[in-house]
Formats: C-alpha cells, sequence, structure tokens
C-alpha cells in the first residue's frame, strides 16, 4: 500500500499530561520519588541547579571513595518495546531507532507512563538552541571544519532511521517532529545494555544517571554495568555539595559539540586531555596524490591533530609530515620506532606546519572577532555562545604552539 504524505510540524517533544507538568524543584522531587519506586538507589546524591552549566547531580552530604552512589536496576531501564518492533517489522532498523520510536510509541500513549521523566529532559527549544544538527545555515557555515564531518554523519544516520520508520508513523499518524525529537533525545541520554546469560543487548535509558554531566578522563567517579543493573561509585572523598561527573567517553569537544550540545572548558592549567583540534583541512591539500595513496596503503590518511593538553602534533600528523620530508627508508624507520633515524626532525615538522597553523589561527580569530560584532548588548545566544568558546579553544591551542 503506498504511504501517506508525512506530516511536517516544528519541532515538538511528546504530549505530558497537565498534571505531570511540575515546574521548578518540584518536578525533580516527583522524579526521584517515581525512580525510587522502580527500585534505583541513591546514596548521597541528586540534581540540582548550577550557575552556567544548567542541572546537574551534586551530592547531599559527605561520601566516601568506592562507596556506591547510585543504582539503577534492569527494571527500571526503558528499552525496545520488542513486541511493538515486531509488529511492524522494525527488528531490523539500527539499535538508535529501536529505542527512539519506542520511546515516541510510549511517550504519545493517553497513559504517559514515563511523564515524571518525561519532564526533566531538554525539551525542543533546548535542541534548537545547543545542537548544530537543529541550527540555522548561518549559524552551522560558522562551525569549526572539523565539525562538518561528524555533523553529516548524523545527519545521514538521522535520515536514514528516518526512511526505515516513516511508514509506521504515517500508520499512527505520527509526525516526524515527534520521532526527532525522540531520536535527539536517545542520542544524548541512552546507554548500550548487555545484559546477563547471553541475552541480545540494547540500547537502553536509565533513570537518574542521565542526570549526571561529562567531565574528561580521569575526572569522573566510575559508572559500571553488573548483572543485575548499572552503578556508579565514587571515584574520590567528596564533601557535600560538589557535582558528580560521568565520561561520555574520551570525546574531543567537537564530538561533544555534535552529539550532546557543549563543548568542556579547559585552560593552560587545567587541560581536557580528550581534546584535539583536527587538522586534516589544513594539512591534507598540502600532501600530492601519491604521498596520499602511500599514507592510506598504511592507515594514516587523515585525523590528523594538535593535543592543546600536551601542546604536541600527534603521531599521525608526525608521519604524514615526515612523508614529505624524508626518504621512503628514513620514514618507514620512523612509523615503526617513533623517532628519527638520523637528524631530529621536529623542528623541520613545526617549519613545515607553521604558516599552515598561522592561517588556520587568523581563520579563527577572523570568526571570533565575527561572533563578537553580532552580540547583542554585549550577549550572546546559546549557538554563538558555543561557537565563540570552540574558537577560542582552537585560536588558543594554536597560538600556543606556534610560540
Amino acid at each position: 500500500m503506498p504511504s501517506r504524505p508525512i506530516k511536517r510540524a516544528k519541532l515538538t517533544e511528546p504530549r505530558i499530561p497537565k498534571e505531570s507538568a511540575q515546574n521548578g524543584a518540584d518536578k525533580h522531587a516527583t522524579f526521584t520519588k517515581w525512580a525510587q519506586d522502580r527500585g534505583v538507589e541513591t546514596n548521597g546524591v541528586g540534581p540540582a541547579r548550577l550557575p552556567g552549566r544548567g542541572l546537574g547531580l551534586v551530592t547531599s552530604h559527605a561520601i566516601t571513595k568506592g562507596e556506591r552512589m547510585l543504582f539503577v536496576p534492569e527494571k527500571a531501564m526503558f528499552k525496545p518495546n520488542a513486541k511493538f518492533l515486531k509488529a511492524h517489522a522494525l527488528e531490523r532498523i539500527s539499535p538508535h531507532a529501536q529505542l527512539a520510536i519506542s520511546l515516541m510509541a510510549v511517550a504519545n500513549s493517553d497513559e504517559a507512563p514515563l511523564a515524571s521523566w518525561q519532564v526533566t529532559w531538554p525539551n525542543a527549544e533546548d535542541f534548537h538552541q545547543t545542537l548544530p544538527f537543529r541550527w540555522t545555515k548561518v549559524q552551522r557555515n560558522r562551525l569549526p571544519p572539523s565539525v562538518q564531518q561528524p555533523l553529516e554523519r548524523q545527519e545521514e544516520d538521522y535520515r536514514k532511521d528516518w526512511n526505515a520508520i516513516s511508514n509506521c508513523c504515517t500508520e499512527h499518524d505520527w509526525l516526524e517532529s515527534d520521532f526527532l525529537y525522540s531520536w535527539m533525545i536517545v542520542n544524548s541520554r541512552s546507554f548500550h545494555w548487555k545484559p546477563p546469560r547471553g541475552r541480545p543487548g540494547s540500547m537502553v535509558m536509565c533513570p537518574f544517571i542521565d542526570y549526571m554531566n561529562h567531565g574528561p578522563s580521569g575526572t569522573t567517579c566510575n559508572v559500571f554495568q553488573g548483572p543485575q543493573g548499572y552503578e556508579v561509585l565514587a571515584d574520590r572523598d567528596y564533601e557535600a555539595g560538589e557535582e558528580v561527573l560521568a565520561t561520555y567517553g574520551s570525546h574531543s569537544n567537537d564530538k561533544l559539540l555534535v552529539h550532546y550540545g557543549f563543548v568542556c572548558d579547559s585552560s593552560a592549567d587545567t587541560p581536557n586531555i580528550d581534546d584535539d583540534i583536527r587538522l586534516d583541512h589544513v594539512l591534507l591539500p598540502k600532501l600530492s596524490d601519491n604521498i596520499r595513496s602511500q599514507l592510506q596503503d598504511v592507515g594514516f590518511l587523515g585525523a590528523y591533530a594538535l593535543l592543546p593538553a600536551t601542546n604536541e602534533l600527534c603521531f599521525k600528523t608526525q608521519v604524514a609530515v615526515r612523508a614529505v620530508l624524508l626518504t621512503c627508508n628514513e620514514w618507514e624507520y620512523y612509523m615503526s620506532n617513533g623517532e628519527d633515524l638520523s637528524s631530529d626532525y621536529t623542528a623541520a615538522v613545526k617549519e613545515f606546519m607553521r604558516p599552515l597553523l598561522q592561517e588556520y589561527h587568523a581563520n579563527a580569530m577572523g570568526h571570533i572577532k565575527w561572533l563578537h560584532s553580532k552580540r547583542p548588548d554585549g550577549h550572546l545566544e546559546a549557538a554563538a555562545g558555543l561557537l565563540m568558546t570552540r574558537w577560542k579553544q582552537i585560536a588558543e591551542a594554536l597560538e600556543a604552539y606556534l610560540e
């Protein structure tokens, strides 16, 4: 049967019953009780509003290193609805789409069983403000080149998922905007759950753990998957009133911006060890076809970066530049041993990269100047603020290396 045209409307979050739409601290207290009724254990931690950081998880009393802060049992997780997926022949769509369409089906039901949880999630406008996926063309044109590729990949993934479930949405008279909202919620708040006893795994959502903000590697508590569920253990001693962080992965700020709509702060004193400044767009055009082919053969084509935490070029960048500067034997020796065969070419690599990085720095400063010029009364909207932060990080990292 040919599919009907899909309705389209402005992005909206699924409806929530009026009696569940609490404001302020009340909705978080209601959700805490809702989660605890489903077996979620909280030990001295709870949600709190953090100045300049939105919502986060904060300790209410002192906690000792190794102590369990949170436990989310399997029964409290939201999982893909296997019965619904089978009934609509959706068992082969992506795990992301399976969870998103299951979430949308529940969120649009009259019972709205997740309403107390839903009201703690970002709303549609939050996504419009913070996710490049939802930004205007003008805003997206101001993104660093290194963000474009993961953003295009994200768009491809979404379009593939939408095409896979669009007929199901037509059947239920659901809007694409409903699915898009659920898809972005899943993208930013899901976990992978691997059940015990060989049962198949899936993407899931875990109440209460999703309050936790991200921190770079080595700065966060420990989140473990056990046979019964997820638990969060203190990585150190905590005093009352401290924020509890989790790591979403060893992600650069480019990836954090694309998938989660934020970037981690960093400075010379407290560098973000996970961050990098990608350089493909400045280095690849300077490599001949022959050199590109050689790098491709050994797995060193692309993903070039400056590492702000150590103020050095990554090994792949060192290999690529040496492919231009060295003889074949010298280049192969460097790849195998991580050091030059005779003379040290570190300075020569830096001089090769200097004009390329100077040009990138000038480009970054141009974006910063443009963003400054667009500030009404010195105030930056959320998207422009994220752009300003990321371009400043890029400019500062390039300056530090070029000094």
